[in-house]
């Protein structure tokens, strides 16, 4: 009924995890294991091969270092995808996807989670909203932890081989989902725990800045639930979301040149008085930032500065 695709570093996925799987999930299902080992595969090559070895009706993609925490999960799983509308299902993600990369939890998240925390190293349960008592709420991104559909689905979709690396692949497939007419949803009636915390360092902004490139005529996109009243409040949005992604590049490995060049090419969403003052002095002000707040990268890329 259900295939459990997993790419794994390993030649195989952990004993416990594999009995996890099996005490848990409640119906008929395959696991295939994609390995990995020698780094092969990117994750999007990783799981459509996965799709095409597998041979359930319902497909489940999830990360290797899980432990689900709701017996009978497949059952569930199941009973939401039999809904032909629905695209995706996951257990956390966000409302909006405007032309600004963001991550997906900013801007209103859906989250019903448990996720370990390296730094004080005891793992915590994340509801949000707190006071939600339905079993899913519509989304259009979903974290790729745990993602599911349906093999109909994927006649339509599929995870896009041009993007290399393991980041963005689940922005990309979810915003594929809903260009095709589906709808996306975080469930609150399956609850796993997740025992590693995301790595957002400059390859995952790489892959975030390409996506939203490729999907730039296709957005903004909105949950069914979340209202813009005018379009004072979504430009008001992408000048927090363009500020965040400045900072974040500012802190990364990023030169002074791909900055500016990326911040040039998503401020065409603003009109165009506010594009003009958002690009003045850009490499100047990349330069003081780094100064006070990222000092190591100001002269790894001195050359970019000389057009001041």
């Amino acid at each position: 009924m259900i295939s459990i695709i997993i790419c794994s570093r390993h030649t195989g996925i952990s004993p416990s995890l594999k009995k996890n799987i099996e005490q848990t999930i409640g119906t008929e299902h395959e696991i295939i294991t994609i390995d990995n080992s020698t780094n092969r595969y990117s994750i999007y090559s990783a799981y459509n091969e996965g799709v095409s070895l597998s041979r359930c009706p319902f497909l489940c993609f999830v990360h290797e270092d899980i432990k689900f925490h709701t017996t009978d999960w497949g059952i569930k799983l199941v009973a939401h995808l039999s809904d032909q509308k629905t695209g995706i299902i996951g257990v956390a993600g966000g409302k909006i996807m405007t032309k600004v990369p963001a991550q997906w939890s900013n801007c209103g998240r859906y989250i019903n989670l448990i996720q370990y925390q390296h730094k004080t190293k005891i793992s915590i349960k994340i509801k949000d909203p707190p006071s939600f008592s339905g079993v899913r709420h519509p989304a259009v991104l979903l974290d790729g932890v745990f993602l599911s559909s349906r093999r109909d689905v994927f006649n339509t979709i599929k995870f896009d081989e041009t993007f290399s690396g393991f980041h963005g692949y689940d922005y990309d497939i979810c915003a594929q989902a809903i260009n095709a007419g589906f709808e996306n949803y975080v469930i609150y009636d399956i609850l796993l725990e997740h025992f590693s915390e995301g790595n957002m360092d400059e390859r995952y902004y790489t892959n975030l800045i390409r996506i939203y490139k490729k999907w730039k005529n296709f957005l903004p996109v909105f949950s069914k639930d979340f209202a813009i009243h005018n379009q004072s409040e979504l430009i008001e949005i992408d000048e927090k979301r363009m500020g965040r992604l400045f900072r974040r590049m500012s802190r990364r490995n990023f030169s002074s040149k791909e900055i500016v060049e990326t911040i040039k090419y998503f401020i065409d969403s603003f009109p165009p008085g506010e594009a003009k003052k958002k690009i003045r002095f850009l490499y100047l002000k990349i330069f003081f930032f780094r100064l006070f707040q990222s000092p190591k990268y100001i002269f790894k890329y001195n050359k970019s500065y000389s057009a001041c």
